[in-house]
C-alpha cells in the first residue's frame, strides 16, 4: 500500500484540524476575485473533506469534488451533509473530456507519485477534463522556501497526544519527506519538489496555460521567499 492511501485517514484529520472554514473561505474568495463568476462546473481536485466544495457553493459556484479517500469523503459528508463528490484517483479521472469550466487544486495535492509519468498524468488529465479557456488555480509548495525553512524535527501536542514530526529532503528524487509517528502508529509524507519553471513546462506540454504565479492567497507575487506558490491560468 502506498503512503497516500494509508495516511489520509482520521489521523491525518487530526494533525491538520487547523485547516479549517475559515481558511476555505479565504482561499476561495481569492479564487472569486481572480476569476469572478463561471458559467459551468468547477472542479475541486483532491477535494478531502470538502471544505473548498462548500465554500465554492456558498460563493456561488457549481462545484465537484473527487478524493482518492473514501473515509475523508465520508467524514465530509457526515460534517457538511449532502455534497457532489467522487471518488476518483487524480491520474485517472471518471469526467468525460471538456467537462469543466474551471478546477482549483489546494495544499499541495501533487507530486504525490513515485514516476515523473505519473504525476505528469495528473495534469494531462487537468486539462483533459477543462473546457478551452476553462480557468484553474493550483496551489502549491515552493520549493525554495521548504529547503530554506526544513525543521529536521519536532513534536506537536494535539488533543489525541503528541505526534513526532520527521523532514528531510531527498536529493535522488527531489522529494520532500515527512515521517509522523502517533503513538505506536508511523506515517510517511512524500511530494516530489517542482519548481515554477518546472511545473511550468509541465503544464505548457498539456495545454494549460500560466497567467500569473502568487506567493500567498493575499495576493503578493511570488519569489523564492514566498510561503507558497499560487499558479492561475487557463487551458489553451
Amino acid at each position: 500500500m502506498t503512503w497516500y492511501q494509508e495516511w489520509f485517514g482520521e489521523e491525518y484529520l487530526e494533525l491538520y484540524s487547523h485547516r479549517d472554514e475559515n481558511e476555505a473561505r479565504q482561499q476561495v474568495s481569492f479564487f472569486r476575485k481572480t476569476f469572478g463568476p463561471i458559467q459551468g462546473r468547477v472542479l475541486d481536485l483532491a477535494c478531502g473533506m470538502g471544505r473548498h466544495v462548500q465554500e465554492l457553493r456558498g460563493a456561488g459556484y457549481d462545484p465537484v469534488g473527487c478524493d482518492l479517500s473514501y473515509l475523508l469523503l465520508r467524514t465530509g459528508i457526515g460534517e457538511y451533509g449532502h455534497m457532489p463528490v467522487a471518488r476518483a484517483d487524480m491520474r485517472a479521472l471518471p469526467f468525460c473530456s471538456a467537462s469543466f469550466a474551471a478546477l482549483v487544486n489546494f495544499f499541495t495535492s501533487f507530486g504525490y507519485f513515485s514516476t515523473e509519468e505519473e504525476n505528469d498524468s495528473v495534469v494531462t488529465e487537468m486539462a483533459r477534463v477543462l473546457e478551452p479557456e476553462a480557468v484553474f488555480l493550483f496551489d502549491y509548495l515552493n520549493v525554495h522556501r521548504e529547503l530554506d525553512k526544513l525543521v529536521q524535527a519536532e513534536t506537536q501536542h494535539t488533543p489525541t497526544g503528541d505526534v513526532r514530526i520527521e523532514r528531510w529532503f531527498d536529493r535522488s528524487d527531489r522529494s520532500f519527506n515527512k515521517r509522523i509517528t502517533i503513538g505506536p502508529k508511523r506515517f510517511l509524507e512524500r511530494v516530489r519538489g517542482y519548481d515554477l519553471d518546472e511545473i511550468t513546462d509541465m503544464f505548457t506540454r498539456a495545454g494549460l496555460k500560466i497567467v500569473k504565479a502568487y506567493g500567498d492567497f493575499d495576493g503578493a507575487p511570488f519569489d523564492h521567499s514566498s510561503p507558497r506558490l499560487i499558479l492561475v491560468g487557463s487551458r489553451r
